[in-house]
């Protein structure tokens, strides 16, 4: 459990509730820790592993979709401003 819950703070501090993919992603990986935690209390562990095991696998994606959203942003960032060099003349 403590996996999953790590894997979903990790998503957030990598800001994947800004990138809306990630923000799918994020809220499958809570809904799908609950649903676990749900699970034990009704004895059901082996469901509650394969929860977990989804959760974190979700979270993992957000992160990895927050991360791929912020070095796309750098990255036109980037070109815009070689762009702007070039439009000046400082080839």
């Amino acid at each position: 459990m403590a996996s999953s819950e790590g894997a979903i703070r990790g998503a957030q501090e990598a800001g994947a509730q800004n990138v809306p993919a990630a923000t799918l992603y994020l809220q499958l990986a809570e809904e799908e820790r609950e649903m676990a935690l749900a699970l034990v209390k009704d004895d059901k562990n082996h469901r509650a592993e394969y929860m977990l095991a989804r959760s974190e696998a979700d979270a993992e994606l957000a992160v990895a979709l927050a991360r791929a959203a912020r070095a796309q942003a750098e990255a036109t960032k980037a070109t815009e401003q070689v762009q702007d060099l070039k439009s000046r003349g400082g080839k």
